[in-house]
């Protein structure tokens, strides 16, 4: 019996016995939702992040390198307050140069970092960032010329949270841990021995598992009420579909930079590269909920794809919700009124055109350079830009937000428009951008494509503003 004989009948036994096994043996198998630790910037209290490889357990039993912050995989959640000034405290332990972007953070470039302050193995920076921004799910990231891609995907990201006034009284879940849960998306590809794989080589990266904080397919049980997930995509170039697999409605309340004016109810997510987004989840009956990556699999669904995959993720559950106990007392739909608002500026002063061509890697026909400076903006002013792509790609800016006035020239609904920094791009959006932070040309921000695979490759380019 020839090799590819032997592996087709391989598949067809492990496909069949694991279709065979009943939902709550697989479900026995899966791990609790591990939370990362939560640091947070009170009364002056610095910030500490060390860059460090450290060892955990991927697959099995098996101990592999990853990378991540105060020796864990992946980053500790950094939860700060408008008006503070927060000290961080940066320290690369690890063998290569890193750049570390906040994403979200409306700061100016010199005290939020980005590709113009990379930092050399054992090299520290403690700047001390003001916090001036409304409530907001940001996230802190490598942001290096070249290696982004490869470092995020070693474990070098995690959520950094603003609150306000405003978000700490309304009523709404936010014990962190509790019924606040943050989720971290990544899609990986490992070995037998679960070393991650990965190849720089390639236009777009689509592993074949879906982890989420660092695990694949865990659960978590809470008390029963509504719950708030934070949704954090830090996979490199996948897109998400997220939806339960009981088709239950949910509400969207928040996306980047803040809250949509109400609460939007849906039954499915589509989330594009480092987009985040903030919905609720009513708990406070029936059994367990799973939300899943794309549509609801059947049985032949899962034996096909032990024979072709076609970058289909292997098990595409992202966090089974196991309520407990008796019903909360406060069950209603939680509401929300924010003063801050946000509206479609009219003071347009500029307009620009982007063209993002994924498949060479390249913005209005150029790659990356950095003694080219491709937008200088006015502080305090607003510009409308029209960005393309000829398929579906994500795209950000960093230390200036933005509205989406359209989509496929379909405008926004007054009620979902909220500021964003970065949103996915399927075929043409229109953004009002508005600048209300300082960069130099030896501090420059960055914009363009949120595919880490493709901004390594040069689908960036470097903005100031003065």
């Amino acid at each position: 019996m020839n090799s590819s004989r032997r592996q087709f009948f391989k598949k067809t036994l492990i496909a069949t016995a694991l279709t065979a096994l009943p939902t709550a043996v697989l479900a026995a198998s899966r791990q609790p939702l591990a939370i990362p630790p939560l640091l947070e910037s009170r009364r002056g209290k610095p910030v500490f992040l060390g860059f460090e490889s450290i060892q955990t357990k991927l697959l099995n039993n098996n101990l592999v390198e990853v990378w991540g912050f105060n020796g864990q995989y992946l980053g500790p959640t950094v939860r700060v307050r408008k008006g503070d000034f927060v000290k961080m405290n940066y320290r690369n332990n690890l063998p290569q140069s890193v750049a570390i972007n906040i994403q979200g953070l409306q700061a100016n470039s010199d005290t939020m970092g980005g590709i113009g302050h990379s930092l050399k193995t054992g090299e520290t920076w403690s700047p001390i960032v003001p916090i001036t921004q409304s409530a907001a799910t940001c996230y802190y990231q490598s942001c290096s010329l070249a290696s982004s891609a490869y470092q995020n995907y070693r474990g070098l990201v995690g959520f950094w949270i603003i609150e306000d006034d405003e978000s700490r009284k309304v009523q709404l879940p936010n014990k962190y841990g509790v019924n606040d849960i943050p989720l971290i998306l990544q899609d990986v590809h490992l070995n037998d021995q679960g070393t991650q794989l990965f190849s720089q080589n390639q236009p777009h990266f689509l592993g074949d598992r879906l982890f989420v904080n660092g695990q694949e397919a865990p659960y978590l049980d809470i008390a029963r009420g509504w719950v708030r997930l934070r949704l954090l995509n830090a996979s490199l170039s996948r897109h998400y579909e997220l939806r339960f697999d009981d088709e239950r409605e949910f509400l969207l309340i928040a996306k980047e930079q803040g809250f949509l004016a109400d609460p939007k109810t849906i039954k499915s997510l589509l989330l594009g590269s480092g987009e985040r987004a903030e919905i609720l989840v009513d708990l406070n009956e029936g059994g367990n909920a799973t939300l899943i990556a794309g549509k609801k699999r059947n049985v032949f669904d899962k034996i096909s794809l032990f024979f072709d995959g076609d970058g289909q993720l292997a098990d595409n559950t992202v966090l089974e919700l196991r309520p407990e106990g008796l019903l909360s007392a406060f069950n209603n739909q939680p509401s929300y009124q924010f003063s801050d608002v946000a509206s479609l500026p009219s003071n347009v002063t500029k307009e620009r055109a982007f063209h993002i061509d994924s498949e060479n890697a390249m913005i209005n026909q150029k790659r990356f350079d950095p003694r080219r400076i491709d937008v200088n903006a006015q502080q305090g002013s607003v510009e409308r830009w029209t960005i393309t792509s000829n398929a579906a790609t994500g795209f950000r800016v960093q230390g200036a937000k933005f509205l989406v006035e359209s989509q496929n020239d379909q405008a926004t609904a007054a009620n979902e428009l909220t500021w964003q920094d970065t949103v996915l791009v399927n075929n043409k959006a229109v953004l009002l951008v508005k600048f209300d932070n300082t960069a130099s040309a030896t501090q420059p921000f960055i914009f363009g494509s949120s595919d880490l695979m493709q901004a390594d490759k040069g689908a960036i380019g470097m903005m100031i503003v003065q």
